[in-house]
């Protein structure tokens, strides 16, 4: 096995230095110009940014409440009286 060669620290500062801009590089540059560059990804892009809606955001589908909110949805869009509906405890 080889023995670790510590590298000095400006070396490690640089290094980060340029993965850090290349990731910036990627996400800031390269992405939106991928996105542009096809009508169909532009056309979501629009969409989304004109409805509001923040894509980065996590919706979580397992939560309790979210059973219970869409099962009192389906109940009001399905059923013609909607009084008949009575959350479980």
């Amino acid at each position: 096995m080889e023995a670790l060669v510590e590298k000095s620290l400006l070396y490690r500062l640089s290094g980060f230095t340029v993965l850090l801009g290349g990731a910036l590089l990627f996400v800031y540059a390269f992405l939106p110009f991928l996105t542009n560059s096809f009508p169909i990804l532009s056309q979501m892009s629009s969409y989304l940014d004109d409805n509001g809606i923040d894509p980065s955001r996590y919706y979580y589908t397992d939560v309790e409440q979210v059973k219970e909110a869409e099962l009192y949805l389906e109940t009001v869009l399905n059923a013609k009286d909607t009084r008949s509906y009575r959350p479980s405890p």
